[in-house]
C-alpha cells in the first residue's frame, strides 16, 4: 500500500490513473482523491476530483444510466475533497466525521429535490426486485415499506460510510509515506467528546419519533460512535497484547452478523465518550502488572 501511495503522489497523471482504474474497485478512487487533498492541498484534490468525475458523467450520458447512481459516485469524490481539507486544517476526527455525515445528508436531500424522476425510477426497480423475491416467500411486507425517503436515506448512509472508510484509508496511506505508525496512534486515540456525544445521541433518539422512512437519516448520528467503537476495540487489542486474529474476528462479525456487532460497537463508542472507558481499561491493565 505504501508503494501505491507513493505512486499516487508522484504527479497528477499517476493520481488520475489510479483514480480512474480505482473506480472499478471499492473505495480506491475516493481514497486517492482524499490522499492527494491531504498531501497536496484542496486545489490539487479538486482538480483530481474534476478529472476523475468526467468519465463517470460521459459514461452516464452515453449509456443512459440512472443519473442518481452517477451523482452518488461523483458526490463521493467531491465529499472527499471537503473532508480531507477539513481534516488537514483541524486534524480532529470527531468534527471530520460529523462534517461527512452532514454533507452526505445534504447531498441526498439535494438528489431528492433535483432528481425526483431518477429516484422514482430506482424506487420502482427496488420494489419490483423485492416483490419478485417475496413472491417466492409469500411475503409482501418489505416492498411496500420501500419509500422515496428510505431510498434517499440509504443513499446518504452509503455516501457517509464510503467516505469515512475512504478517508481512513487515505490517512493510512499518508502515514505510511510520511509518518509510519502515526495513523495507528491517531486512530487508536479517537474518541468523541461527551458534549458532542449527548447531542448525537439526542438526535438519534428524536429520530425515533419521525416517520419510519426517515429514521435511517437519524441513524447516521450513530456513525461517529461506530467508528469510535472500532477505534476502541483496536486500541484494546493492542493494550492487552491480544493477537491480530481478534481484529479479524471483529470485521468478519461486521460482515456476516451485521447489526448485532454494529450495536455493540456503537455502545462501546458511546461508553468511551461518557465514562472514558479507554482510561478505565488502561488502569485495569496497569493494576494487573
Amino acid at each position: 500500500m505504501k508503494a501505491l501511495a507513493e505512486f499516487i503522489l508522484r504527479g497528477r497523471v499517476q493520481a488520475l490513473l489510479v483514480a480512474l482504474v480505482g473506480s472499478f474497485f471499492p473505495l480506491v478512487s475516493s481514497a486517492t482523491v482524499a490522499l492527494v487533498t491531504l498531501c497536496k492541498g484542496s486545489k490539487e484534490g479538486f482538480l483530481l476530483f474534476l478529472w476523475a468525475s468526467l468519465p463517470l458523467v460521459v459514461l452516464q450520458q452515453v449509456g443512459n444510466e440512472n443519473m442518481l447512481l452517477t451523482a452518488v459516485s461523483v458526490a463521493s469524490l467531491g465529499i472527499m475533497v471537503v473532508a480531507a481539507t477539513l481534516h488537514s486544517l483541524y486534524a480532529l476526527w470527531q468534527w471530520t466525521l460529523i462534517a461527512i455525515v452532514a454533507v452526505a445528508i445534504i447531498c441526498a436531500a439535494t438528489f431528492g429535490f433535483l432528481m425526483s424522476a431518477d429516484v422514482t425510477e430506482l424506487l420502482v426497480v427496488a420494489q419490483q426486485m423485492f416483490e419478485s423475491l417475496q413472491a417466492q416467500q409469500a411475503d409482501t411486507a418489505i416492498a411496500s415499506a420501500i419509500t422515496e425517503p428510505l431510498v434517499l436515506g440509504l443513499v446518504a448512509m452509503i455516501l457517509a460510510l464510503g467516505c469515512v472508510m475512504s478517508l481512513l484509508i487515505a490517512r493510512w496511506w499518508q502515514s505510511a509515506v510520511y509518518n509510519p505508525g502515526g495513523f495507528q496512534e491517531e486512530f487508536h486515540g479517537f474518541t468523541i467528546s461527551s458534549k458532542v456525544a449527548v447531542i448525537l445521541l439526542a438526535t438519534f433518539l428524536i429520530g425515533r419519533l419521525i416517520p419510519e422512512g426517515y429514521q435511517l437519516w437519524a441513524d447516521l448520528a450513530l456513525l461517529p460512535f461506530l467508528i469510535a467503537g472500532i477505534a476502541l476495540f483496536h486500541s484494546t487489542v493492542k493494550l492487552f497484547g491480544l493477537g491480530s486474529q481478534w481484529v479479524a474476528f471483529l470485521y468478519v462479525g461486521l460482515i456476516f452478523m451485521g447489526k448485532p456487532v454494529t450495536l455493540v460497537l456503537v455502545g462501546l463508542g458511546l461508553a468511551e465518550s461518557l465514562i472514558d472507558l479507554r482510561s478505565r481499561l488502561d488502569g485495569y491493565k496497569n493494576s494487573k502488572t
